[in-house]
């Protein structure tokens, strides 16, 4: 069960995680693990002492880089499908409530988007839509509840 209060409550929160991990998939590059670095090291040493060698890399080595490679290419890819997997998700619960907020009678809704998304004070909201800080939690409560009955309408459709 979503508790609505805690989204609203922490929606600047839940944006700048949002905004974060976007930035992350957008320059994933900068995140990725090299294997060509890794790689380099493994294959080309260099002399040890006064020994001299001028034998090329052995195949047990390529192979192994090869390998290596390989995995940390994988690994790279299911680490990006993550990502994007929670930012997707992330982005849904956002993009519901906003949709909520917005699907609230209109006064509701103005409030909401006040308090929430504009992060107004209950001072301020209540200055600007003259009434009683007790009418303006009042009314924020009653959101809060019909919030929670579109969730929990778009869950059964998503369940049932």
């Amino acid at each position: 069960m979503i508790d609505v209060d805690k989204l609203l409550i922490n929606y600047h929160e839940l944006k700048r995680s949002l905004g974060l991990l976007e930035f992350k998939i957008e320059n994933y590059e900068m995140y990725r693990i090299s294997a060509e670095r890794t790689i380099e090291e493994m294959t080309f040493t260099s002399p040890q002492g006064e020994r001299v060698s001028n034998s090329g890399v052995s195949d047990k080595t390529s192979k192994i880089a090869l390998k290596y490679k390989s995995v940390t290419e994988e690994n790279n890819e299911e680490h990006l499908a993550e990502l994007v997997e929670r930012y997707k998700g992330q982005k849904y619960e956002l993009d519901m409530l906003e949709r909520c907020i917005f699907l609230l009678k209109k006064e509701l809704s103005a409030l909401i988007t006040d308090m929430v998304i504009n992060d107004m004070s209950i001072e301020k909201v209540s200055i600007k839509y003259e009434m009683p800080r007790s009418t303006i939690k009042r009314r924020y409560e009653k959101a809060v509840v019909e919030i929670d009955e579109m969730y929990q309408e778009l869950t059964l459709e998503v369940t049932g």
